[in-house]
Formats: structure tokens, sequence, C-alpha cells
């Protein structure tokens, strides 16, 4: 077999120098003033429909939350992976995966005035409700002291694993930049005992607190779906619910990476970093998702189908009747079958601009799939409540991600200057 067969990533070295060309140290003014625009378009539209039809804004919300979390706390999860399971060839990405983290404080702040919206959303919470739930384990307030702690726990584990990663960057990159990033990069790297010596703590300190992260990621998220979707429909059960939840957001993030980083190749000329072989992995990947999510779909589908139990049944007929019907196969479509298709040949997973129109289909059918699990179940209103309100309050969610990512990716460089993870090089195989 020839070498190309043979090489899963090409091990060309990253030097210092290299890595600092990256840092940007700010943002530019357009790119502020279009996210912050986008978060006030997002807070103006919530207050007028909060007026005129508050259900419609608060299930807006709802499932604009779930979205950008999970794909949040799956960019910390990507660096967590790559200690585990020794991912060499996910390196050159890291950082534009563990940047999604910086969103996770304003989730938090979401998620606590979600709280607020709660009657419009849980239809156990109306009155003169009947239906079977486990009214010890469903209440008001305990659902938001329950999963605000479990958010608060992760998210702070979260940073923790942020800063401890960044750590033997920070020196070196604290002397390219001015103001409060310097004097945050400076922060982090207090105490400072030497690259060889810093690199090694971080990672003694990362090789176990990764699996107790991604072991509370599982069950929080899990806990979260939940309470926050399955609870919409009373009676409704599905032992792997949560896995469709976090599963999901982990196949956004590796979406979203394929996307910045065709961005970022360009702007700053990195394809000697991000080359063919970093990109047919990371398609491969990708693919092997996109079958394993809707795999995870499909089984749960299939024996809700042919059980025909009227209580699972409703999952499916709130989801086929009163017009959600073609949104249903456009999310399977956007999801499932475009990816599929556009990712099963071997040379186009190796094109960025290919895995970067691919990842924005995916990123879009998730988006309607977090829609689809909170409108059909909840919705008593006329015709599909899909216009205005639900595009501005997107629009808000999306400012303020792409204002906190940035903030972020422009504290550090793009790619690590020194691999606290793991050591060695980046692997051959098929």
């Amino acid at each position: 077999m020839s070498d190309e067969h043979n090489l899963s990533a090409h091990t060309s070295t990253v030097t210092p120098e290299r890595a600092l060309s990256t840092v940007h140290g700010r943002i530019s003014g357009l790119a502020a003033g279009l996210w912050l625009g986008a978060v006030a378009v997002g807070i103006v539209g919530f207050f007028f429909a909060l007026r005129t039809d508050p259900q419609r804004a608060w299930m807006s919300v709802w499932s604009n939350f779930l979205f950008w979390t999970a794909l949040a706390q799956a960019g910390v999860i990507f660096g967590a992976v790559l200690v585990i399971a020794k991912g060499h060839w996910g390196k050159p990405f890291r950082r534009v995966a563990e940047a999604t983290g910086a969103f996770l404080p304003f989730s938090l702040l979401v998620f606590a005035g979600m709280y607020f919206g709660a009657s419009y959303i849980f239809p156990w919470m109306k009155p003169g409700f009947e239906g079977h739930i486990n009214r010890t384990w469903l209440t008001h307030d305990g659902v938001f002291v329950r999963n605000g702690i479990l958010l608060a726990i992760l998210f702070a584990m979260s940073w923790w694993f942020l800063r401890l990663s960044l750590r033997p960057d920070a020196p070196l990159i604290a002397s390219k930049q001015t103001g409060w990033r310097k004097s945050l990069l400076e922060h982090i790297g207090r105490g400072w005992r030497g690259d060889e010596e810093e690199a090694e703590r971080s990672r003694r300190a990362l090789s176990w607190l990764a699996p107790v992260l991604i072991g509370l990621w599982v069950l929080v998220f899990s806990f979260l779906s939940f309470d926050l979707t399955m609870s919409l429909m009373p009676s409704f059960m599905s032992v792997i619910w949560g896995a469709l939840y976090f599963v999901g957001g982990w196949l956004c993030l590796l979406a979203l990476v394929a996307f910045l980083s065709h961005r970022y190749k360009e702007h700053y000329s990195l394809e000697d970093i991000w080359g063919k072989w970093e990109y047919h992995d990371l398609g491969k990947l990708m693919f092997a998702f996109v079958i394993f999510w809707s795999y995870l779909w499909f089984s749960q589908f299939l024996p809700i189908w042919y059980g025909n139990i009227g209580r699972e049944t409703q999952f499916f007929e709130l989801r086929t009747e009163n017009g959600f019907g073609p949104f249903l196969w456009a999310q399977m479509a956007l999801i499932f079958f475009i990816p599929f298709a556009l990712l099963l040949w071997r040379r186009p997973k190796m094109r960025s601009r290919h895995l970067a129109i691919v990842g924005m289909v995916i990123l879009v059918g998730f988006w309607l799939e977090r829609w689809m699990q909170v409108v059909p179940s909840v919705w008593t209103g006329d015709g599909i409540p899909l216009g205005w309100p639900e595009i501005a309050i997107t629009l808000g969610f999306l400012g303020l991600f792409g204002l906190s990512y940035s903030l972020y990716a422009s504290l550090t460089a793009k790619i690590p200057v020194s691999e606290a993870l793991i050591v060695g090089e980046r692997s051959r195989g098929p």
C-alpha cells in the first residue's frame, strides 16, 4: 500500500513563531458591530414577542438554549477526548474547538432567566393538569435548582480544563498581547516554573480531569434533556433521550470546527498545518457521528412504531400532524441524508471548503431538530410558530455566541504553541 493510503496526518512541526503569528489580539470593529447588533436584535425581538405572544418567545429561548449550550460544552469535551484517546490528529484543531467554552457563563445566565418562562413551556405546570408524572421529581423549583447546580459544577470544571490547557502557552502569548488580554494571560501563567515542567504538570492534571469531565457531561446533559424536553410530553419515556441530545451537540461541534478552521486556514495561510490529511480525519469523524446519531434516532423510532403504544407514539404524532411533518423530513435530510451523501467519498473529505459546507448543513439541521424537540410538544396556537420572533431571538443567541467566541479566540493562538494534552507525533493510520 502506498504512503498516500497510510498517512492519516502529516507531521509538520509547528514552531512558536508560526503559532504566535495567529494571535490577533483584538476583534475587528465590523465583527464586534455585527455581533452586538445581533444581540440587540435578539433582545428587542424577545421583549416584543413577550408582549404579543409570550409562549412563542419562551419556546424560541428554550430551543436556542438547548442548541447553543450543547455546542459550547462539546468544544471543551473535544479537548478532553483528545486527552483520553491520545488523539494526535486533533491537536491543530484544539484551540478552535475549545473557544466555544467561552459561551458557557452566558448559557448559565440564560438558564436562570428561563425560570420565569417555565409556566409557558411545561404542560405539568398548567392549572388542571392531570397527566401522570413524577411530582416529586418534576417541580418548578426542582428542575431549575437541580439543573442549575449541575450546570454550574460542569461549567466550572470546564473553565478549569480550559485554564490548564491554555497555561503552557500563556506567558509566550502574553508577550504578543496588550490590555486586559495581557493581564489575564499573565494571571493564568502566574508562578511559572519553566516550559517543560508546566507542560508536564498540565498533562498530569488533564489526564484525570478529562475523564471526570466527560462523565459529568454525559450525566448533566442527560438530566437536562430529561427535564427540559422529555418532560414536555408527560408519560413519554425514552432511555436514549439523553444520548440523542449530547451526541447531537458533539456532532454540531465537529461541524463548527470544519467551518471555522476553513475560514482561519485561508486567513492565516495555515495549509501546512491544517492539510488534507487533517481534514480527512475530521471528515471521517463527522461521517461516523452522522451515522451514529441517526442510528440512535432510528433505534428510538423503530420500537415506537412496531410497539404502537399510545404514550410513546405521541412523540411522532405531534411531529407529523398540524403542519410539522415537512419540518421533520427537513430535519432528517439536513442531519443525515445530505451529509451522508456528501461525506461518503474519500477525496471530498480532504477539502476544507467541502467540509465547511457540510458543517453548515448539519448546524442548520440541528437547530431545526432542537426547535422540533420543543415546539410541537407545547404549541397550542394556530399555524406554525416560525417567523420573525424566532429569527430575531436566534440572531440574538448567534450574536452572543459569536461575541464570546471571538473574545476567547482573540486571546489565544489559533493553534497550540506548547502541547499540554499529549506528547508524540500525530498518528499514521488508514
